[in-house]
């Protein structure tokens, strides 16, 4: 999933430590703990730390409850998207109209790339931005206009990406578990998982995924932001655990340069999730689609 990857880690541009230019190799950033530098094996496929990390991502993924909602078709998300707690030249990443902004998404379900959003508040109220198979789209006053705007796929895409991000993660195909850990009093089993290669590269991202030992729900994940900066990294924090048709879902995603409240850039506050909404059709997602 190399959209997928890149695209999550876009909700955490403001992350960007480096400028994007005249960056080398050296830039690279590598959040690999020193026991998977040193003991990591990616290639076997049969070694210990394999086996244990995919069978914990195994249980995450049933444990939120993905597996029990294959048939679903469309996920209907409203949810504020609040910057208010990022430093002032931070901000100028958001990329809403408003530091506060409440929207409606509609998108697919397990695949990518096919959104469509309603804000709901603000000057912009009632406006359409979107995506149709990657090609990012605005519906201002009725009038439907293709636009070019590099920032609204990985933005829309990173959205979808975390609302559904057990059902995804089990999809890595190089994991390691790393060791476990307490953290404010419980244990979590830590994760490492990634593309193409176990070391770090330029193409793919990192992540160490954090998931509570007792009741295998993922609650932090640190990664790379390869798509904006070599030398990027963050961590989101998921809170505020719903049931959505059998899946428990976070309610509240906190992104920041650190998983404490003093290093928190902005977070996303839902209202409600909904599967196969009726009222959405497969034609107001697929506007472009002829």
């Amino acid at each position: 999933m190399r959209l997928g990857v890149k695209t999550f880690c876009f909700l955490a541009i403001i992350l960007v430590q480096l400028s994007l230019k005249g960056q080398s190799i050296d830039d690279l950033v590598d959040i690999r703990p020193e026991i998977i530098k040193k003991e990591g094996d990616f290639v076997t496929g049969h070694s210990e730390r394999e086996k244990k990390g995919q069978e914990i991502l195994d249980l995450c993924f049933k444990a939120h409850g993905w597996d029990r909602v294959s048939s679903v078709k469309t996920i209907t998300a409203i949810y504020n998207d609040d910057w208010s707690p990022a430093l002032e030249q931070l901000k100028a990443y958001n990329n809403w109209p408003l530091e506060n902004q409440k929207v409606r998404h509609d998108f697919y379900a397990f695949q990518l790339g096919f959104s469509r959003v309603k804000l709901l508040n603000g000057p912009g109220a009632d406006e359409i931005w979107g995506i149709d198979n990657n090609i990012p789209y605005k519906r201002i006053n009725q009038e439907l206009s293709v636009i070019d705007d590099a920032n609204m796929i990985p933005a829309l895409v990173g959205k979808e990406y975390f609302i559904q991000l057990p059902y995804w993660i089990n999809k890595i195909p190089l994991v390691n578990y790393i060791e476990d850990r307490v953290m404010d009093g419980k244990t979590y089993h830590l994760v490492y998982g990634t593309w193409k290669s176990g070391e770090a590269n330029t193409e793919f991202d990192q992540y160490i995924f954090w998931i509570n030992k007792e009741t295998k729900i993922l609650e932090l994940v640190q990664y790379t932001v390869r798509v904006v900066s070599l030398g990027a990294s963050g961590f989101v924090v998921f809170d505020d655990f719903n049931e959505v048709n059998g899946v428990t879902i976070p309610f509240r995603h906190k992104l920041g340069y650190l998983p404490t409240k003093k290093g928190l850039i902005h977070e996303m506050i839902f209202e409600s999730i909904i599967f196969d909404s009726k009222d959405i059709t497969d034609k107001e997602i697929r506007v472009l689609s002829k």
